[in-house]
Order: C-alpha cells, then structure tokens, then sequence
C-alpha cells in the first residue's frame, strides 16, 4: 500500500517542484515583456521621427532646396538614412525580443495550466501516506519522513532549474552555430572581394551580413534569458560585449571593403568566444544535473528502505 502511494508521490513531487520553478519564471517574465513594451514604444516615436527627416530631404522642401543649392544634400541624405537605419535595427530588435518573450510565457502558461491541480494531488497523497505512519509508525519515523521529503523538495526543485537553464542555453548555442557558419562565409566572400571579386562576390558577402545581424538579435534575446537562468542556479553571467558592436556592425563605412572585412573578422572571433563560454557553462550544467539526479535516487533509495523497516 505504502510502496504505491510512494511511487504516486514521486511522480506528482517532480510535478510540483516544475510548478513552482515556472511560477517564478513567470512573474520575472511579465516584469521584462513591461519594460520591454514601454522601450519599444519610446524607439517608434524616434524611428517616427527619422523617417520622417528621411521623407522630408527627399520631397522638395526648403530645407531640401537649401541642402540642394549649398551641394551637401546627397551627404545630407546619407547621414539621414544611417540613422534612421540605425533606429530600425534597434526597433526590430526590441521587438524581436518582446515577441520571444510573449512567446516563452505562452508556453509557460499552457505549462502551468497542465500542472494546475499537482499541489492538491500532492498534498491528498502525502495525508494517506501520514495516516498509513499514524498508524504504523511511531513520531521519530514519522519526522525522518518529512524531513527526507524536505530534502527531496529541494533538489527536484534544482533539477527543474538546471534543465531550464540547459534548454535555453541550448537554444542560444544553436543560433550561435548559426551565425558563426554565416560569418565564415562572409568572410570567404569578403577575402574574394578584397582580391578583386565582382558584383556577385559583393552581393554574396552583404547577403550573409544582413542574416548574420537577424541572427545578433536572436542571440542578444537568448543571451539575456539565459543569464536570467543562471542566475537561478547560481552560475556567473555571460558578459559579451560584442553583442552590442553587432547590432550596428556594419553601418560605419560600409562601403569600404576593408573595413567590412575586419569587422567580419572581429564578429567571428567574438561569435566563438561566445561559443566556447556557452560550451563549457552547459557541460558544467549537465554535471550539475547529473549529480543531482544521482542524490535524488540514492535519497528516494534510502526513503524506500525505510518505508518498508516500518
């Protein structure tokens, strides 16, 4: 009878400790879409606003007429585009973070929505098995029960954090590789380019540029929540402070292929930085849950002998 209720009370406890790992995710969560949301209104008033200075060099304006007479104005025109191109990158990018992080607590949620009832199971378990020690025990066995169940909370609750962890660093390790692969093809098409390569090479290279950049911001989303993660499991931050040249990586003299050449260089040397230190920080949570697995079997092992002495 015991045996059964406690191979049920396992099974309910991993669900508790999930719940209670994914609640605090949530509230941490809509803390973050807040901020994000009032960002990303106050960069589309600015991307408003240089697109409107764009609109009003290019239609016939005294301001374009006096840019015109004076020379300047295709100068004038490029430093307005560069902006505004500058406030679209930062735009789309905090929208692609908002979007991610609507999109995490959509799957929080339905997460929770499937663990609503664990607690109460939990608990009605847990009185079935302490009446059965009622009756069968005495107080000294009854508080080495609670007190193991304790201990067994805990490191559930560990375990649920570590995988958390694993799995959005995991997802960021993943859109590393990505764009580390784009990043060494533009770089063979940059080389191609500098040695005296046509229009196609050229084309090739800024092709791979423009999704190495899609690729920094889902990196720089994934970045923050992963160390948001390790925070949870006491792990160091990742500091990347590439990730803020890569968002505007290749605005300043982009015309000049020398330039864009080493900033590829540089991007990809970062990019595998970040990869290495993504590397070691899951193999090290992986440890980290296997271990604790290992104390959670040995803990229900010690649990199980002692139910059964009773």
């Amino acid at each position: 009878m015991i045996e059964d209720i406690n191979k049920k009370i396992n099974v309910v406890k991993n669900q508790v400790a999930e719940k209670k790992v994914l609640e605090e995710k949530l509230k941490d969560l809509n803390q973050n879409i807040v901020m994000n949301e009032y960002e990303l209104r106050d960069l589309e008033e600015n991307l408003k606003k240089e697109l409107h200075d764009v609109e009003n060099l290019k239609k016939l304006s005294l301001s374009s007429f006096i840019y015109t007479i004076m020379g300047n104005k295709a100068e004038k025109m490029e430093k307005e585009e560069k902006e505004y191109l500058r406030a679209k990158l930062k735009y789309d990018d905090c929208n692609c973070r908002l979007k991610s992080l609507k999109e995490n607590k959509l799957n929080l949620v339905n997460k929770l929505n499937d663990l609503d009832d664990c607690e109460k199971r939990y608990s009605e378990l847990l009185d079935t098995k302490v009446a059965l020690v009622n009756i069968y025990g005495s107080e000294e066995e009854k508080n080495k029960i609670l007190k193991i169940e304790e201990e067994l909370d805990c490191r559930l609750k560990e375990i649920k954090e570590i995988e958390e962890s694993i799995d959005v660093g995991q997802d960021l390790y993943d859109e590393i590789k990505c764009t580390k692969e784009l990043l060494e093809s533009a770089k063979t098409w940059s080389t191609i380019d500098l040695l005296g390569g046509d229009i196609i090479s050229s084309m090739a290279k800024h092709e791979k540029i423009d999704n190495a950049q899609k690729y920094f911001s889902k990196i720089s989303t994934l970045l923050t929540r992963f160390n948001e993660e390790l925070r949870d499991v006491n792990i160091s931050s990742l500091n990347f402070s590439g990730m803020t040249k890569g968002i505007d990586i290749f605005f300043d003299n982009i015309f000049t292929d020398i330039s864009v050449n080493s900033k590829i260089n540089n991007s990809y040397n970062d990019i595998c930085n970040l990869q290495r230190k993504v590397y070691d920080i899951l193999e090290d949570l992986n440890k980290n849950r296997s271990r604790l697995i290992e104390e959670v079997e040995n803990r229900r092992n010690l649990y199980d002998e002692f139910i059964n002495s009773i």
